[in-house]
């Protein structure tokens, strides 16, 4: 089942944010404890408006438990979503370099931007991204999706082409190569 992200879920939205920027190897996971990190992206889902609040999650659920999500929002308020993180109380104790995790604009300000998806080790291979991802096309079908797919992430990149994302450009975002990627709307 999916649906849009409660208070409940915010330990698994921190998780999973964790291990994507663990694979992004973001200075704040390479700086800092993991339970530090975690504790600072929980409180960033509701105790400011930044990139993964709640209103910008959805969560694939299976036996209750929530196996997947899903980050989006428009592209347009991607800076200002980022800086809400020097609001928090965890900025102060996690200082990094950069001021805030992802500095970096990563979205067109046309697109909905799709920040993230990510599923549990133990639920993969059951198609929760590919549902994940086919309810944001049948949901924004009025606007066109983006999102980065890192070079070396083959499986993804055959999943995004396989649902109608296409290569639109190539990024550098930290340290890594992005293809990103677009997805124009349902054709019927």
């Amino acid at each position: 089942m999916i649906r849009q992200a409660e208070e409940q879920d915010v330990q698994a939205i921190a998780a999973l944010t964790y291990m994507i920027w663990q694979d992004m190897e973001l200075e704040i996971v390479t700086r800092y404890p993991k339970a530090q990190v975690i504790a600072a992206i929980e409180q960033s889902t509701t105790a400011v408006h930044y990139r993964n609040h709640l209103s910008h999650v959805h969560v694939y659920e299976i036996d209750g438990e929530v196996a997947g999500m899903i980050v989006a929002y428009p592209g347009a308020q991607e800076q200002l979503y980022e800086s809400a993180w020097s609001s928090l109380p965890m900025a102060e104790v996690l200082p990094i370099t950069t001021d805030t995790p992802l500095p970096v604009m990563e979205s067109d300000v046309s697109d909905t931007y799709i920040e993230s998806v990510a599923t549990f080790p133990e639920y993969r291979g059951r198609g929760v991204a590919s549902q994940l991802l086919q309810y944001l096309i049948l949901n924004y079908s009025e606007t066109t999706l983006s999102l980065n797919c890192d070079f070396e992430n083959e499986g993804a990149l055959y999943l995004y082409r396989k649902l109608g994302f296409e290569v639109k450009k190539e990024k550098k975002l930290y340290n890594h190569d992005y293809y990103y990627m677009t997805h124009t709307g349902v054709t019927n």
